[in-house]
């Protein structure tokens, strides 16, 4: 009988979870990691075979963002605001992997003939131990390229113009003559505003193998240009490279960027997992669903606002100073102002004026878009933060500031026009 009785307690008191807590978040976190590491992945293993801007790979990278997605929805757990940041952290950090253009190469680095590296599409560098640049032949070219632009609306505008200058390489064995076809070549990239008298000797004397590049048009217009102005001839699938001294560790730390995307994601995640603990989970519910109170303290109101509006224009701050593309930051831009709509959109009383309350969703999309755009010309080209970093983070702080400024007073003028309606109402 006592068996019996022990039996069915067991049966019926067990949760249907029995796993505690830390195992819990530990799982949680690392269905998380899964998520944020899917589509970064998947991009980077398929961009050397399929090519960078190709349509299937397009389609396989917003294919990984479903799943994404469906993590994104299992690690926040119930409540918008949490799904808000979890879908941002997820989706977002997706897409500023994009960006990310050296380390999202993957791939195998054989050892082989440079004559044979063009017949390898998908590995990720070389190495070559028969074969050298030719310091002799090098050449250094600086080059200008306009590509051509549409509008929103697909009709063309002014072009981009591009300038740099490089120094262009043949890797090639010893039996190799100008005649034959280039298999492989090293570029040193010199920038916009470089001068170089002669071609530096370290790069070239202590390297082993070359680091495959993703096709840039400056730099690919550079090798053309090169290889016209020598006479000789492109290989089929010319491997375009840095000369490194191993392309196995030069690979590992062009991909540093993408890692610490990821940790950075992760600990995001982490917080807002975190956020779902009954006793931070009452604070929140009571600092966001139920801000539309007629209670809601005025400066409560204002440090919800501000809040809302610090985080997006950070991200902004933080993919300016990464040099994203451009698109692509408003994709990662658009995904952060959701959850912060959600709080400023929560955070306004039921008598808030419509006009207002338009004016701070506008400040809101808005804001980080000044940050991220500040200096930008009529051509849509960024300025350069080359010895100017410090310079813009404090130009951006009173950017955000002076958003801080207008959405205390959008507040305070709501409060007013709030108060006169009602006393308007009582006569």
């Amino acid at each position: 009988m006592r068996l019996n009785r022990r039996r069915g307690s067991a049966t019926t008191t067990a949760p249907p979870d029995a796993a505690p807590p830390p195992v819990r978040l530990f799982r949680t976190l690392l269905v998380g990691a899964v998520g944020i590491a899917l589509p970064m992945l998947l991009h980077a293993i398929l961009l050397p075979a399929l090519g960078e801007g190709s349509t299937p790979l397009f389609v396989a990278f917003l294919l990984s963002l479903l799943p994404a997605t469906g993590v994104a929805f299992f690690c926040a757990g119930p409540g918008m605001l949490r799904i808000g940041y979890a879908m941002c952290i997820v989706v977002g950090s997706a897409f500023l992997s994009l960006g990310m253009n050296e380390a999202r190469i993957f791939g195998a680095v054989p050892s082989l003939d440079a004559a044979a590296a063009p017949s390898r599409p998908a590995a990720a560098g070389f190495l070559l131990p028969r074969a050298a640049p030719r310091a002799d032949l090098a050449r250094t070219v600086e080059v200008r390229l306009e590509l051509p632009r549409n509008d929103l609306r697909g009709r063309p505008t002014s072009p981009s113009r591009l300038r740099g200058r490089f120094t262009v390489l043949p890797v090639v064995g010893p039996d190799w003559t100008p005649a034959q076809p280039v298999p492989v070549v090293a570029v040193l990239e010199h920038g916009p505003d470089g001068v170089t008298h002669e071609v530096p000797g370290a790069p070239w004397d202590a390297g082993r193998g070359v680091l495959r590049l993703l096709p840039e048009p400056l730099r690919d217009f550079a090798v053309e240009e090169a290889l016209r102005q020598a006479g000789w001839t492109a290989a089929r699938g010319i491997v375009v490279g840095r000369w490194v001294a191993d392309p196995r560790w030069a690979r590992l730390d062009a991909a540093m960027p993408l890692a610490w995307l990821f940790a950075a994601a992760l600990l995001c995640l982490a917080l807002v997992v975190l956020s779902r603990h009954p006793w931070v989970a009452a604070h929140l519910d009571r600092l966001t669903e139920g801000s539309g109170d007629s209670a809601l303290p005025l400066g409560r109101q204002i440090l919800l606002g501000i809040a809302a509006l610090t985080m997006p224009c950070l991200l902004a701050l933080a993919m300016r100073h990464a040099e994203v593309d451009v698109g692509i930051m408003l994709f990662a831009i658009a995904f952060a102002v959701v959850p912060s709509l959600m709080i400023t959109i929560g955070a306004s009383r039921p008598a808030t004026p419509i006009g207002v309350l338009i004016a701070g969703v506008i400040l809101v999309v808005a804001l980080p878009i000044g940050v991220a755009g500040r200096g930008t010309t009529p051509n849509g080209e960024m300025p350069a933060l080359a010895g100017a970093r410090w310079a813009d983070v404090q130009e951006a702080m009173i950017v955000i500031g002076a958003g801080w400024l207008v959405w205390a007073l959008l507040v305070i003028l709501g409060r007013l026009l709030e108060k006169r309606g009602r006393s308007g109402a009582s006569r």
